[in-house]
């Protein structure tokens, strides 16, 4: 729920009215600059992704901790207003992005100039850029096992390998 403005979660007795705010400035920048690169405006609300887990991909990238509470006031505060606000675990009508210059994989760098083109090499990249799980080590190795452990469909599976040839025979 909202309360004069900001948000605050009583579930089940357990109240947590803490706050971005709450935190020194360092923080509340780097979370700040976090949703300002990472997280976009759409027309359709994002599948499968709260506030709850947004606040843990938050964590994983920065290693800063905040509440539910918190990741949804700072998420208020860059502008991002809940669907539902009575909701527990906050939806947005927004699209996660992945910043391709915090990856240090010379191959995601590498890749990003195929992100535009309508082909299934384009259509893979546009699913890595959008993948927070995409493995960082972005070795050919790593990258497989990924695409085998995810389920993905065999042409992702070969506009990978394709990709993975072109760049394997590029000089770097």
């Amino acid at each position: 729920m909202i309360k004069n403005g900001r948000p605050y979660t009583n579930e089940n007795g357990w109240e947590d009215g803490g706050l971005i705010t709450d935190h020194g400035d360092e923080v509340k920048k780097a979370v700040d600059g976090w949703i300002g690169k990472n997280i976009r405006t759409a027309k359709k609300i994002l599948r499968g992704r709260t506030s709850y887990g947004m606040k843990h991909i938050l964590e994983h990238d920065t290693g800063i901790y905040l509440t539910n509470n918190e990741f949804k006031d700072a998420m208020l505060l860059a502008g991002y207003s809940p669907v539902n606000p009575g909701e527990l675990n906050w939806r947005y009508r927004i699209v996660l992005t992945r910043d391709i210059n915090d990856n240090p994989s010379p191959f995601f760098k590498w890749a990003e100039k195929f992100k535009s083109e309508p082909s299934p090499c384009g259509d893979f990249v546009r699913d890595m850029l959008r993948d927070f799980g995409f493995p960082k080590t972005a070795s050919h190795r790593a990258i497989s096992s990924y695409l085998w452990q995810t389920g993905a469909c065999t042409g992702a599976v070969d506009a990978f390998e394709e990709l993975w040839r072109a760049y394997a025979g590029e000089e770097h």
